[in-house]
């Protein structure tokens, strides 16, 4: 089954009985936008230029409970937040001002989850979706 937003993966992953069944899930919902997810919030190598903590911002759902926009297409902004990116190029108000406002256009619920990925803390909010786990699915996606 193929869902649309990050969170949703995530927590399908999360409830599945075993490795295999969270593996089939991941696998089946392959994306650049879940690979970037993942491999943020897994690759030592990958390091936010943003402060640490939840920035403050206000969650932006839609009168329909749809978000403007999606997460899993948005994930090329992160070279605006990690070191050696383009946001290398651009004052550090402007960074966080472009994470803010990514913030606030996607589903609340995959702004939690980009947040725990800029701590590296996406472990604590999705337990069984180990490093290990996504080691397996895709063996060259994380580099340390």
């Amino acid at each position: 089954m193929r869902f649309t937003k990050i969170h949703e993966i995530l927590e399908k992953a999360q409830q599945a009985p075993d490795d295999k069944e969270r593996a089939k899930i991941l696998a089946a919902n392959n994306c650049l936008g879940l690979r970037d997810v993942l491999r943020a919030a897994y690759d030592d190598t990958i390091v936010f230029t943003l402060p640490e903590g939840i920035p403050p911002y206000t969650s932006n759902v839609s009168q329909e409970g749809i978000s403007p926009t999606n997460l899993i297409r948005n994930t090329t902004q992160f070279t605006y937040f990690v070191k050696r990116g383009e946001g290398d190029k651009i004052p550090q108000f402007k960074r966080e001002s472009v994470f803010v406002r990514l913030l606030e256009g996607i589903d609340p619920k995959d702004a939690e989850v980009l947040c725990a990925v800029k701590e590296k803390r996406l472990q604590a909010q999705y337990s069984k979706v180990t490093k290990e786990l996504v080691q397996k699915i895709w063996p060259k996606l994380i580099l340390k």
